[in-house]
């Protein structure tokens, strides 16, 4: 293993691919299934599963019995994983636009340009197209992982790129994105704590939230924001309980709500409560959400990604690694974890000379 292999950053870049990949892959099988239904067929799943239902543009792309194949989720990642690398740094909407586009005109099958279609489409269209009909979707920060990467440690900048870019949504969906965003850029941190990347998901939103509203707007005691409101409250159950499975029934009371399947609010509140339940643990996380029920293995892979970034590949079950290499081969995550520490690296060296000239202005 060569020095950048052996860093602490790259063990906490390709964990939080990995956790990703590995939480997507586990509950993509059993998605639409009720915890009952899992547990009757499989226990607490904790194993990778083939699917029972064929390929399709937000599932898998592989045949049923592909064990460890992941779903549109980390497809969508390693998209945005492209538009780092087309950067070389902290990606524009333009990047990411140009990867949406040359991965539509260059699908290979139709699976792919089916997958691909409606951000693509949202990207030449603009304001006058609705991603999902204008719903508020989770399809920004099931994906968006990797921009918490690229601004490390800096979670305040890491919110305001994770929002930039999510612009598949709007509304709350965008926010929840970009809290998602910051708090992968805080579990960066080589001493983060579980209390301190909550935090820093919330002060960051609220620092946006009251320079875009005004303090007037954000100060009225009928403000709603679903995003804190629901998160509050979960982490109330979350922080009681210390327990994934003890947390599952109160926590369909609080959010059980809605029509749409893959809402941005569930997504985000049932990943960040995962992971306090868990007390940051990995396994853990993954393990509840899925059997969460609902959209699980985007709860899965959102809390998957955090949890790895946190503790790094280390913690990741070495049972779970391989079956997920082998069951996507299309993206070599190794390799893109290489990619993004080496631009992470240039980065910091680049800010610290920055810094550094800029001190003896001072």
């Amino acid at each position: 293993m060569n020095r950048l292999e052996d860093s602490p950053l790259f063990k906490k870049v390709y964990g939080c691919l990995l956790g990703g990949a590995i939480g997507d892959a586990l509950g993509g099988p059993v998605e639409h299934w009720t915890p009952e239904q899992i547990r009757a067929k499989y226990g607490n799943l904790d194993y990778f599963v083939p699917y029972n239902r064929p390929p399709a543009y937000h599932a898998q792309f592989g045949e049923g019995d592909r064990i460890g194949a992941c779903t549109d989720d980390t497809r969508l990642k390693h998209l945005f994983c492209q538009a780092i690398f087309a950067a070389n740094g902290k990606p524009r909407a333009g990047d990411l636009n140009h990867v949406l586009a040359h991965a539509y005109h260059h699908a290979p099958d139709e699976l792919h340009e089916g997958f691909i279609e409606e951000y693509y489409m949202k990207a030449i269209w603009g304001r006058d197209k609705l991603i999902y009909s204008g719903e508020p979707t989770n399809g920004a920060i099931m994906a968006n992982s990797p921009l918490g990467l690229i601004t490390a440690c800096r979670p305040q900048e890491a919110y305001q790129l994770g929002f930039d870019l999510a612009y598949f949504t709007d509304g709350h969906a965008k926010t929840a994105a970009a809290m998602m965003v910051t708090a992968v850029s805080e579990a960066m941190r080589p001493h983060a704590t579980v209390d301190g990347v909550i935090s820093a998901a919330r002060q960051a939103h609220i620092r946006f939230a009251r320079r875009r509203e005004g303090d007037k707007w954000h100060n009225l005691e009928w403000r709603y924001d679903p995003n804190l409101t629901f998160l509050d409250k979960a982490l109330l159950i979350a922080r009681r309980e210390m327990d994934v499975f003890a947390i599952r029934e109160p926590l369909v009371d609080l959010l059980e709500w809605g029509h749409l399947f893959s809402d941005s609010v569930h997504t985000l509140v049932v990943a960040l409560a995962m992971f306090v339940a868990a007390g940051g643990d990995l396994k853990q996380s993954i393990v509840g959400a899925v059997m969460y029920g609902r959209d699980k293995d985007s709860y899965a892979s959102v809390v998957g990604a955090l949890a790895g970034a946190f503790h790094g590949v280390t913690a990741v079950p070495s049972e779970w690694i391989q079956p997920v290499i082998d069951g996507n081969p299309e993206v070599d995550m190794h390799e893109y974890a290489v990619r993004l520490t080496t631009i992470i690296e240039a980065d910091f060296k680049q800010s610290r000379q920055n810094l550094e000239d800029l001190g003896q202005l001072i």
